[in-house]
């Protein structure tokens, strides 16, 4: 049997963490609806990501002589842990949209936009799990640290579109309540969102064979600061805005065309009667 070393230990932490995040992420899918475009589902899908991470990373360290298909899980899951936030944020940006533009069509520009950045993401996920298998089978695989560059750039282009999208919306945009505590908390998110894109950032472009910014070989103290207390605590401010913003309800009838449909919706007080309708 092996030991668990210090990145071991983070993972235990990251277990307890994560189920707790997890539950109170459902209870906003439950409060809003299990709709991708809310981000409510993306952020439960990050959870169970970054579980299944620690609980891989727990087992290798625990294994004599772990697998190569639990080293290339483990690699593969912590490789595509960050998309999900990305697609959580833009989630709650287009329900921001929806709410600014009154239930009707989104500007075509804003369409053309959110799908952009969802197909970037998509594609991001792609090339991030085809680079952590390569890279899980050999290390100084070219193709696999190629495919895990081509990815975090895509997380770097996204970002800046949700940074640029996010100003808008908290600046310019006329907002209901609702909406603007949504975009404020998507704004406190942000930083910390932005350092952890740099811990990713420099462990893919790393030329280093004793890279500080890996996941699992890298300074447990890097790893810690920059990744798994940024990543926490973008999760607790979604989550805390999921709980401290008015409840809004989907009425059946679909409204507008395009990639990203827009829906009608009534804003609701916590435990209150509907205040009034976007339209």
């Amino acid at each position: 049997m092996g030991s668990l070393s210090a990145h071991g230990y983070i993972a235990i932490v990251e277990i307890v963490i994560y189920v707790i995040s997890l539950i109170y992420s459902i209870a906003n899918c439950l409060r809003y609806g299990f709709k991708r475009q809310a981000g409510w589902v993306y952020l439960s899908v990050f959870c169970v990501l970054r579980v299944v991470a620690s609980v891989l990373v727990i087992v290798v360290e625990e294994s004599s002589n772990p697998s190569s298909g639990l080293i290339t899980a483990e690699v593969t899951v912590s490789s595509i842990a960050l998309t999900p936030l990305h697609l959580a944020v833009l989630g709650f940006l287009i329900t921001t949209a929806q709410f600014s533009f009154g239930g009707s069509s989104l500007p075509a520009v804003l369409n053309k936009l959110f799908r952009l950045c969802q197909i970037a993401l998509v594609v991001a996920i792609i090339m991030g799990i085809i680079g952590g298998n390569d890279l899980a089978s050999d290390s100084t695989s070219q193709s696999g640290h190629t495919m895990s560059r081509v990815s975090i750039l895509l997380i770097v282009g996204v970002f800046v579109a949700l940074t640029l999208l996010t100003v808008y919306f908290v600046a310019i945009a006329q907002l209901d309540s609702h909406s603007r505590t949504l975009t404020r908390g998507i704004a406190l998110a942000l930083p910390f969102l932005l350092v952890r894109i740099i811990y990713s950032f420099l462990n893919a472009f790393s030329s280093s064979t004793m890279n500080q910014f890996n996941d699992l070989t890298g300074s447990w103290v890097i790893y810690l600061v920059m990744g798994v207390i940024m990543e926490f605590i973008v999760v607790a401010i979604l989550t805390a805005t999921g709980f401290t913003s008015q409840k809004y309800s989907r009425k059946e009838e679909m409204v507008g065309r395009g990639p990203v449909a827009s829906s009608v919706y009534e804003l609701r007080p916590t435990g209150g009667a509907a205040v009034a309708p976007v339209r």
